[in-house]
């Protein structure tokens, strides 16, 4: 019923895609995060209204007309009179870098997140490249956490090196030098991301001090963007010419904005499919 898109999503600068919950804790701001694995996520309402303010951005850079714009944006996002046809999911995390003594980072991950990937990609119909390769990450025993080479301590773990994974197919994904981090590690690590504190002025002076949890920059999510196939012919053709339209807007170099505080260089990202190639 639907034809699958998997891309994945690089984040230039730290992000923080907000929580919108009360919170009373020692952070004021906290980012989404997933309700059954914690891991932190875009979710599909704040992709699919970030993805929407850049192809108006665009759409104003072509020479459509107001109509063709508006009726490109209604297909896609929807508008007033009408739900749009592209279906929009959650954006799971992949990977996020760690600090390391052996090189500024790590790029980490766990089994559980690549698994997310590689099952999500085989229910959508979606050939994910090396996924035999990538399965073996998915099913190695790992301690705490393993790398190419070497024995470098990892924030506070000790991480040792395994010749038996193919880390080439997992760097091809997620960047180098890449870690596979426990599911027990991982989690922990998770719970402590950067919090940057924020800082209203008032005539130059403070007035309001506040904590934003972020994603740290160069961390990875993977998301999925659908095209129906059960329209008639004509409405068929008409919604996959838009959507490649759609796809060469999200595989250019124009970075896409995500999230909170653009002003500041938040949330700078960018796109880039994989799979069905």
């Amino acid at each position: 019923m639907f034809t699958n898109h998997l891309y994945i999503i690089n984040s230039i600068t730290p992000m923080h895609v907000g929580s919108g919950d009360a919170n009373f804790g020692l952070i004021d701001k906290q980012i989404q995060r997933d309700a059954i694995t914690g891991y932190p996520t875009i979710h599909s309402s704040s992709l699919k209204g970030a993805l929407r303010e850049y192809t108006i951005h665009k759409c104003d850079m072509t020479n459509k007309t107001a109509e063709e714009k508006n009726n490109f944006i209604a297909n896609i996002f929807g508008d007033s009179d009408k739900n749009g046809k592209i279906r929009f999911i959650d954006a799971h995390l992949l990977s996020v870098p760690f600090r390391s003594d052996e090189a500024p980072y790590y790029m980490c991950t766990s089994p559980k997140a690549i698994e997310q990937l590689i099952d999500l990609a085989a229910i959508l119909g979606i050939s994910l490249p090396n996924t035999e390769a990538l399965r073996q990450f998915t099913t190695t025993d790992v301690a705490t956490a393993l790398v190419r080479s070497g024995k470098p301590m990892i924030e506070e773990i000790q991480a040792s090196s395994s010749n038996e994974l193919n880390f080439d197919v997992l760097e091809n994904l997620i960047g180098a030098p890449a870690a596979l981090v426990s599911d027990v590690m991982f989690d922990e690590m998770l719970k402590n991301l950067p919090v940057i504190a924020r800082n209203a002025l008032e005539n130059g002076e403070s007035k309001n001090l506040w904590y934003e949890e972020v994603v740290p920059r160069k961390s990875k999510f993977f998301t999925v963007i659908s095209i129906p196939t059960y329209l008639d012919h004509n409405d068929s053709s008409k919604l996959l010419n838009t959507f490649n339209q759609f796809r060469e807007y999200l595989s250019d170099k124009d970075t896409i904005h995500i999230g909170a505080n653009a002003s500041i260089g938040y949330g700078i990202t960018t796109f880039k499919e994989i799979g069905n190639e």
